[in-house]
């Protein structure tokens, strides 16, 4: 598992961003590098930044973070809608207290017509970072700056950095559920279904073309035929080595019994969400296979129950929410988390 900073990249030349020049971001010693730079041999260790259109974009490295100190508290928040069941500021607050900071993490709900307003509000307030959850994921990624290539590929963001009034976009839902996968263990995934279109349904696709080289990634949705522009977005980089398929769900039905890994990434079973997929999902044949079953909605669902009762490896969403967390932090401090920090952000998403 690797931990560590995000490349950056610029928004496309639609979003009409101004050029800067490379300065210094939260106590990260910036250098220029101009264009071509490769990705480092250690996963994310290098950081790069473009700012400005197109072509034109500017790239700079970033350096070891060094100390720094602030009269008041840093404030983070989690933006969505519904958001009252977000276990994310017991989280990160948990993490603060461990670490000693004052820093403070609160959840907000802002409607999809009111991000753009609430984005303009996060840099004028002077907050230091904020995530994104259901429905901002996607919407957000013509707001932002600038953008980790990580989230430029997959075309959503969770995870908001604030700089010098200037807001760039990470997308750290990919890592997160990697992370929580390596957690529940099991043989190498060669065939996997990801249900859902939604911006942790695109992150996790890219996560297990581009990181886990999966060699068959069914992706489903209602309307697989609207998936052919997705495809099209996401880089040759992260489908080479993958066969990434469309897949309807009566389709998914008859794909059961080849399945490593069936990820559930769709509201339903969410707060206010659906309550059931458009298809009964008999998991006896995946049971037999000890196939594993990620529901990213949390706490413990019907559907990890049922994966469970037929023998499936399964778990629900708290193990990437937890580790996407971690990625998110270390991403707005500049530094790894340590083992304590992580311990009492594990803690504060159990069950009381």
């Amino acid at each position: 598992m690797h931990r560590g900073r995000a490349r950056i990249d610029s928004p496309d030349a639609g979003c009409g961003r101004r050029d800067h020049d490379a300065g210094r971001v939260r106590g990260l010693q910036v250098t220029d590098v101009g264009e071509g730079v490769e990705r480092s041999s250690r996963a994310r260790s290098l950081v790069v930044i473009a700012f400005g259109r197109g072509a034109r974009s500017r790239r700079v490295a970033l350096h070891s973070p060094t100390v720094t100190h602030e009269a008041l508290p840093r404030l983070y928040a989690v933006l969505g809608d519904p958001i009252a069941h977000s276990r994310s500021p017991a989280m990160h607050n948990a993490a603060f207290a461990a670490l000693g900071s004052p820093d403070r993490y609160v959840a907000l709900r802002v409607g999809a017509a009111d991000l753009p307003a609430a984005l303009a509000g996060v840099r004028a307030l002077g907050f230091s970072g904020v995530n994104l959850t259901i429905p901002h994921k996607q919407a957000a990624r013509s707001l932002v700056d600038a953008v980790t290539l990580a989230a430029a590929r997959i075309g959503a963001i969770n995870t908001v950095i604030v700089e010098g009034g200037r807001l760039c976009g990470d997308n750290t839902d990919g890592r997160g559920f990697m992370a929580g996968l390596a957690e529940l263990g099991g043989a190498p995934v060669e065939v996997a279904a990801v249900l859902g279109t939604g911006g942790a349904a695109r992150a996790i696709v890219d996560a297990l073309c581009h990181e886990l080289g999966v060699r068959r990634v069914l992706w489903v949705s209602r309307r697989p035929d609207q998936l052919a522009a997705e495809l099209a977005s996401m880089s040759k980089e992260s489908v080479s080595k993958t066969s990434l398929e469309p897949c309807d769900y009566p389709g998914l039905v008859t794909a059961l019994g080849s399945l490593d890994l069936l990820v559930h990434a769709t509201p339903v079973g969410m707060v206010g969400g659906p309550t059931r997929l458009p298809v009964a999902l008999d998991l006896a044949s995946m049971g037999a296979r000890r196939a594993r079953v990620v529901d990213v909605v949390y706490p413990r669902t019907a559907l990890v129950e049922r994966a469970r009762s037929v023998g499936c490896p399964a778990q629900d969403g708290l193990p990437m929410l937890l580790w996407q967390g971690v990625f998110a932090l270390e991403g707005w401090r500049g530094a790894p988390l340590p083992a304590a920090a992580i311990a009492a952000m594990r803690a504060a998403l159990q069950p009381v």
